[in-house]
């Protein structure tokens, strides 16, 4: 196991929509622009008679809804959103620096408004680790706090966090923050993410208990 193959995993089930002939362009527009920012990849497919909507989780259709026109699209969008909700809340993201930073930033608000539990964060390298050190020497205050990097340089004063400096490849290419709710599942969630490119990161960031447990004892048991 490692966390790229957990990534590789999520990524070949994420959640999918599948237009089968849409009656318009402004329909399939429309699909795109309600779901797209909730992670949901949106494609188009020919050959049906009837227009409808394939809800996917990875490559297996959970759920076939009826395709309306622009006129009956608050319908579509109830359907689509109802049969989406019974998924597991795992996004597949592509994110840049800023989109990296804005969600850490959500999920270490979390913690620290449930001001319990513990929260582990990889941040790459140590030099990224000291750009961080005053917001995570305030939430080791709180929480019990972990935070990773490869080797490099003298390791910042992070308070009461530990800091684990590890040489493994994986810890240079991976970027994570996970919470584990105190034990409480409503509360879990964790971002885990690759760089692919130049700070070019691809990942998923989940609210499913199981998972977020998953990437927790990995790391805890690797680390």
């Amino acid at each position: 196991m490692s966390l790229g193959a957990i990534i590789d995993r999520v990524e070949r089930h994420e959640r999918r929509v599948t237009l089968v002939s849409p009656p318009s362009r402004d329909v399939v527009s429309a699909v795109r622009r309600t779901f797209g920012p909730q992670g949901v990849s949106v494609d188009v497919e020919d050959g049906a008679d009837r227009p409808s909507a394939l809800v996917r989780d990875g490559n297996d259709v959970v759920s076939v809804v009826p395709l309306g026109d622009d006129a009956s699209f608050a319908e579509t969008t109830e359907a689509l959103t109802n049969a989406l909700s019974t998924l597991d809340r795992t996004t597949f993201v592509s994110y840049d620096l800023t989109g990296m930073f804005a969600t850490t930033r959500e999920i270490e608000d979390r913690a620290w408004r449930v001001g319990r539990g513990r929260l582990r964060a990889g941040f790459q390298r140590v030099s990224a680790l000291a750009e961080q050190a005053a917001v995570y020497a305030q939430l080791a205050t709180a929480l019990d706090v972990h935070t990773y990097a490869v080797p490099g340089g003298s390791p910042p004063d992070m308070g009461e966090a530990t800091v684990h400096l590890d040489p493994a490849a994986e810890i240079e290419r991976s970027w994570f923050v996970v919470y584990d709710g105190d034990g409480r599942d409503a509360d879990k969630c964790a971002l885990v993410a690759e760089e692919r490119g130049d700070r070019q990161f691809a990942g998923f960031l989940t609210y499913s208990a199981a998972l977020v447990d998953e990437v927790d004892t990995y790391i805890e048991t690797t680390y």
